[in-house]
């Protein structure tokens, strides 16, 4: 029997997907000296800050904890500083982040430019899609 699951089946393709996605990336925010998921968090609280832990978490499809543990390593490097209220943990932006986000919406350009340019005009509808697929599997 041949299975043809990582081409018809969506958690496998989106996998498969991701992984290419994250290594490009990854090359595309190396000038940040992160992850781009630290670049990912950083220009969310660019957008919206102070933003507790939740906040963000539901923001950006990460769990609690993940957001959590790379706040704190934006906060070892003085990029932010997060603070409890109540039982809720506030992140807020520190001088310090100027420069590192300088260098973030540089590689976001960079990288809008790289999938525009190797997806072309499938990638607006491509994105479209997960974004609308994501809302309909998280309710």
């Amino acid at each position: 029997m041949t299975h043809h699951f990582y081409e018809t089946y969506a958690y496998f393709t989106a996998a498969r997907y991701m992984r290419t996605v994250e290594s490009l990336a990854t090359q595309t925010f190396k000038p940040t000296g992160m992850k781009p998921a630290y670049a990912y968090i950083m220009l969310a609280l660019e957008d919206h800050h102070p933003q507790t832990v939740t906040e963000l978490a539901t923001t950006l499809g990460y769990d609690r904890s993940s957001i959590y543990r790379m706040v704190q390593r934006l906060e070892s490097q003085a990029l932010l500083h997060m603070t409890t209220v109540g039982k809720s943990a506030m992140i807020d932006l520190l001088p310090a982040s100027t420069t590192f986000l300088k260098t973030a919406n540089q590689c976001l350009d960079t990288w809008g430019a790289l999938t525009s340019e190797k997806l072309g005009p499938d990638k607006a509808m491509m994105t479209q899609l997960l974004t609308t697929n994501n809302e309909k599997l998280r309710r």
